[in-house]
């Protein structure tokens, strides 16, 4: 009796993919963990060392006027566009039923639940959490980060405190100045093409806002803050000795970033809904 051959070739094929679709899990799983580690020192070691080092809260300063005080008009315009589009499209659909008084809703549920903290960090993720890591990326090729472990000084705490804890409260700050522009910038610009009375539209918007929406969406910014600037961080701490790597930890670390922004506003949105 004949037996039919084996086919080697196709079956080691097999076993190296499911081996790199091992290996490539165990290395998420490992840059998960670091990420988190990291996270950790940042939350109970940066603070204090912006105590100790006079250095540290100048870089910490410096952190803020970069984020927030060069990327606030940018942010500005975009809040007020968007308020803009929802109020003159939305008083338009609505006056033709009679809901005109349904608008605060309509900007409480997009612009200050929704929208507003989403679009944000994405503003300062492309704007700032790029350009961390590149940043980063090129202390480590040009031996800084070294040189300061040669100091004796901790350069996830040096480096990384003062611009983890710039980039949480510059995003906080941005938040509060894109809502006032879309609620406030929209309105106003809104008279020009639509008809609506002042008090109407603030008694529905006081109405609609509540203090759940506001916790919310201080934890959703703060989160956001946090994880954007810690896998900043983290992938500019990774970056090898060629400028290629910069390239790559650039991408890896947005799109890493991206998830963990989609995750935690998924995640707190359906625990305010439960």
């Amino acid at each position: 009796m004949n037996f039919p051959k084996p086919n080697l070739n196709k079956a080691w094929g097999q076993f190296r993919f499911l081996g790199a679709l091992g290996a490539a899990a165990i290395g998420g799983l490992a840059s998960l963990a670091n990420i988190f580690g990291l996270f950790y020192r940042l939350l109970t070691l940066g603070l204090v060392g912006m105590t100790r080092y006079r250095l540290i809260r100048r870089e910490f300063a410096r952190q803020i006027y970069l984020i927030g005080g060069r990327g606030w008009p940018i942010v500005a315009l975009t809040g007020m566009l968007l308020g803009l589009a929802i109020i003159v499209y939305a008083s338009a659909q609505l006056a033709k039923i009679g809901g005109e008084q349904f608008v605060g809703n309509l900007l409480v549920i997009i612009v200050i639940r929704e929208l507003g903290p989403v679009l944000t960090a994405l503003l300062v993720l492309l704007r700032s959490g790029a350009a961390m890591i590149v940043e980063i990326g090129a202390m480590v090729l040009d031996r800084e980060i070294e040189a300061l472990e040669l100091m004796g000084l901790e350069p996830e705490i040096v480096i990384g405190g003062p611009r983890f804890w710039g980039l949480v409260i510059s995003l906080i700050t941005l938040y509060f100045i894109f809502v006032v522009c879309a609620v406030w910038g929209g309105f106003l610009f809104s008279q020009i093409f639509a008809d609506m009375y002042w008090g109407v539209f603030w008694l529905s918007f006081v109405n609609a806002l509540g203090w759940p929406d506001l916790v919310l969406n201080f934890a959703k910014v703060v989160l956001f803050g946090m994880f954007i600037g810690v896998v900043a961080i983290y992938h500019g701490l990774q970056t090898a000795d060629h400028w290629e790597s910069i390239v790559a930890q650039t991408s890896r670390g947005a799109v890493i970033s991206l998830l963990f922004l989609g995750l935690i506003n998924t995640a707190l949105s359906v625990l305010y809904n439960v």
